[in-house]
């Protein structure tokens, strides 16, 4: 469905609002520190102690500790530049946060994301689909949909067995996921006709800069949906303490005194730069190739910033002192490892790239969370239909630019609902997908629900509200690849995350689609719900049809994971110690989502931002 969008002075209210120390993006004849001070100048080689390539989530988290320590000096390479600059109010407001994440192809914003595509789905009927990752500082926490919580106890049980390194238990991890967070607790009084379960005791009063809150708006649908699934016997919970089975209001990376997006770039890169300590970024720059001395030690990387409408790029060279941190995300993490002569060598070898070490684990395991879901006629008012409402456009912009409310202020209706397939559905699954989702822990939710207040279909004109509950696959066995296209890095790679190739994964979706239906039938039992099922329609009813259905359907929360999985020495497999040091190279990590040695349950934002934290505590110790 096409969506209004009402603009708003995004960007200046933010800078003229600043109360904050005298670092601004406009120059109001101030004394004080220079923003340029920070800024790389390209074209001219530079020496720094640590080169992070990539300024994202992970990226920018590393860098900002790492200077911290005041005697470090940190240089951030990344691709983008500015969010709030290059894609405006789009990126700060929560409730504008679907623009640009779509998966039809053409569904990007080419200042903002890399445009990327997957190759033809064989699962999903042949299908290409758009693949969003973040081309701009802050990384995926610049677009995605800011919902903050936590994996479950046993799965980090998993990754402390698998990687032989109890650090990363959930009891041990989670000082890391206090560290990153500045939590404000909700307001009661919002929730007049719900509750908002949330534990304070799973914050720090000392953590930030990331700003996590549970928004200043209660979507009306939202209520609803917790009656529902209560009903259902998913008792409400909250996300952050190491359990996920149940439903809850989920945390929000929302600074509440604004209604502003946190990302690690407003948080950690804003308050580095405000105390004077760095880094020096070098944005609208490629990393092309991370280079090493005889003796196979990481030295530098050398970058290229390009030009614009025909005018030639630079390429200059960075050289590291200590380490370079790879931390370009799921996609371009394996790509650049590979370009840089580590990966698998029938890959390297066919485009006579010189294989520095052999790791045939580089691009591979490649894991997401893959979503589909039903659509409804509702009663009940939604965030979106409210934000797009004509008639309110002037009540909705006053409500935000004045007291950070309204529902511009919220990406959704912000329920959850996690679960193990419950019984009736249980029962009627095959002994081979019953077999795999054995192996998983007892705290592991294999499915999750969630509610959107937009209709999953075609353009929809009749001035009728709509609602889709929204669920997705929580434990994926499909594995996915990315393997080289060409010997650079401006040369896209072949993306092939083969969602639903795995049987078990289309089995778990297909009783997900039958649950969503009981939770609309939930819904329409308390009066809020049209019974007839608008998308995809009550005439998908055998296995055979639902299947098909989510075949022309499916699509990703973007959550690409585990492409240079951590692990044991001695699995072929793993492409890192469990301090994220490449294994064959000496002075190299990877500090990202492609670091994890699989995808946990939950949404990953929190763990990115938690691993980060870790690995630069493990550097600036010795570790």
């Amino acid at each position: 469905m096409m969506r209004a969008f009402w603009p708003l002075l995004g960007l200046t209210a933010v800078a003229t609002a600043h109360d904050g120390p005298d670092l601004n993006l406009f120059d109001y004849g101030q004394r004080g520190p220079l923003l340029g001070t920070w800024f790389g100048i390209p074209g001219q080689n530079a020496t720094f102690d640590y080169i992070v390539i990539g300024g994202g989530t992970a990226g920018l988290t590393v860098a900002s500790r790492l200077v911290e320590s005041g005697y470090l000096s940190v240089a951030v390479v990344e691709a983008g530049g500015f969010y709030e600059i290059d894609n405006g109010d789009l990126s700060v407001i929560p409730e504008y946060m679907t623009f640009f994440i779509g998966s039809d192809p053409s569904d990007y914003q080419p200042l903002i994301d890399w445009g990327f595509l997957t190759q033809p789905q064989q699962s999903l009927g042949g299908r290409v689909l758009h693949y969003a990752r973040g081309k701009t500082l802050g990384g995926g926490s610049g677009r995605h949909h800011m919902y903050y919580q936590r994996p479950t106890i046993g799965s980090l049980h998993k990754w402390a067995e698998e990687v032989d390194d109890e650090s990363y238990e959930f009891d041990n991890m989670l000082p890391y996921y206090k560290k990153s967070v500045h939590f404000t607790p909700p307001d009661e009084e919002l929730f007049t006709n719900s509750t908002n379960i949330q534990n304070p005791g799973a914050f720090s009063s000392s953590g930030g800069p990331l700003e996590v809150s549970s928004g200043n708006f209660v979507d009306g649908f939202g209520t609803w949906l917790r009656k529902a699934l209560i009903a259902l016997g998913l008792d409400q919970t909250e996300f952050n303490s190491g359990n996920l089975s149940g439903s809850g209001y989920s945390t929000l990376t929302i600074n509440p005194s604004n209604a502003h997006r946190s990302s690690s770039e407003t948080s950690f890169l804003q308050s580095t730069l405000n105390s004077g300590l760095g880094p020096v970024v070098y944005h609208k720059t490629l990393a092309q190739r991370i280079m090493f001395d005889t003796h196979r030690v990481a030295t530098g990387v050398q970058v290229e910033t390009a030009g614009t409408f025909g005018t030639p790029p630079v390429n200059f060279t960075l050289s590291a002192r200590k380490e370079v941190i790879l931390s370009a995300g799921a996609i371009q993490s394996p790509q650049l490892l590979m370009v840089s002569g580590i990966g698998p060598h029938d890959q390297l070898s066919r485009f006579n790239i010189t294989c520095i070490s052999h790791t045939p684990g580089v691009g591979q395991n490649l894991q997401d969370h893959p979503m589909a879901g039903t659509t409804h006629r509702v009663d009940v008012p939604t965030v979106a239909t409210l934000a797009d409402d004509e008639t309110l456009v002037e009540s909705n912009v006053k409500q935000y630019i004045e007291n950070a409310t309204g529902p511009l202020s919220l990406p959704g209706p912000g329920y959850f609902g996690w679960e193990k397939i419950p019984k009736p559905y249980r029962w009627r699954l095959s002994n081979e997908t019953i077999s795999a989702l054995s192996t998983l822990p007892d705290d592991w939710p294999e499915t999750m629900y969630a509610a959107s207040g937009f209709a999953q279909a075609n353009d929809v004109d009749d001035k009728q509200i709509y609602a889709t509950i929204v669920f997705a696959d929580a434990a994926s066995f499909s594995r996915g690849n990315i393997t080289l296209a060409g010997p650079n890095m401006t040369t896209p790679p072949i993306i092939d995350p083969q969602w639903l190739s795995n049987a078990t994964d289309m089995e778990v979706m297909v009783n997900a689609v039958k649950r969503s239906r009981q939770i609309w039938a939930e819904l329409a039992e308390l009066g809020v719900a049209d019974p007839e099922e608008y998308f995809p329609g009550n005439n998908v009813t055998t296995n055979e049809q639902i299947r098909d259905y989510l075949r022309r359907n499916l699509t990703t929360f973007s959550h690409a994971s585990s492409t240079c999985k951590m692990g044991r020495k001695d699995d072929p497999m793993a492409v890192l110690d469990s301090s994220a040091r490449v294994y064959g190279v000496t002075s190299l990590r990877v500090v990202d989502a492609s670091s994890f040695p699989f995808l946990p349950p939950g949404l990953p934002q929190s763990t990115v931002y938690a691993f980060a934290e870790k690995i630069a505590d493990d550097i600036l110790h010795g570790r």
